[in-house]
């Protein structure tokens, strides 16, 4: 559960670096503000988050050359991408007040490739030792995860969620993208309910009353972490590649 619980914080503060600063022009000078100044403790407690993970998985990691993160394709992307977007928060920081939405977009796109690279990252960590896939298979599972990451960042995004239907559609897809070993035994396990759930509440988080829409999505969001983590841990457990090494994952 704790896995579920690190999973699900790292998709949301993680997610809300691209989420969030896209809708902040026009929005009130409140919600800049608040963004401005929740920006760089949440992206660090992101960073934490994740770490703390790595250290509890040393195995999957190393597995797939992300320690040390210099190691990888995405870990160099993400030594270059993380100080770029602390800078863009302390900018925001600075001068929320006197940005205009191009500057916002900047900071997006800056979230955007962070979240990009640490989905590929994640996405890893997830197979570790277990079945790998092919090339295009993983490139629409980093994909998944991105989408899941994005509608989480919503949850502290002014206005009416706009990407949690994508992330609820985003679950069955990833589900269908597993490794078949992986798929089937997360099947024995009784792990269906779990991101159907999950895909229930980020759907409905759209259109529910404004009052219970951030609790529909931080439950969808919540649950879909419980079921990466536990991807993750049978991923590992099954300890063995379903593809020949010609078929290996990008980056590892």
């Amino acid at each position: 559960m704790l896995d579920g619980l690190i999973t699900a914080w790292v998709l949301f503060a993680w997610g809300a670096q691209a989420a969030v600063p896209w809708r902040l022009p026009g929005a009130e000078p409140r919600d800049r503000r608040l963004w401005a100044f929740a920006a760089l403790p949440l992206l660090f407690a992101g960073i934490l988050a994740a770490f703390w993970y790595v250290v509890s998985h040393p195995d999957a990691a190393i597995a797939r050359d992300l320690f040390p993160l210099r190691s990888s394709r995405p870990g160099r992307a993400l030594l270059v991408l993380l100080p770029a977007l602390a800078l863009a928060g302390l900018v925001a920081a600075a001068g929320w007040r006197r940005m205009e939405a191009a500057g916002w977009r900047i900071a997006t796109a800056f979230g955007l490739a962070f979240l990009a690279a640490a989905s590929w990252a994640s996405e890893l960590v997830r197979t570790g030792e277990g079945p790998a896939s092919a090339p295009p298979a993983f490139a629409l599972l980093v994909a998944c995860r991105l989408t899941l990451a994005l509608a989480a960042g919503e949850i502290a995004a002014p206005g009416r969620p706009l990407l949690a239907v994508a992330g609820g559609l985003a679950l069955p897809l990833y589900w269908l993208l597993l490794p078949v070993e992986l798929a089937e035994l997360l099947s024995a396990k009784g792990q269906l309910f779990t991101p159907g759930a999950a895909a229930v509440l980020l759907l409905a988080s759209r259109w529910v009353p404004p009052r219970l829409r951030r609790p529909a999505l931080a439950g969808g969001v919540l649950l879909a972490g419980v079921f990466l983590a536990q991807a993750a841990d049978l991923s590992q457990s099954l300890g063995s590649s379903t593809l020949p090494r010609v078929f290996s994952l990008p980056g590892s």
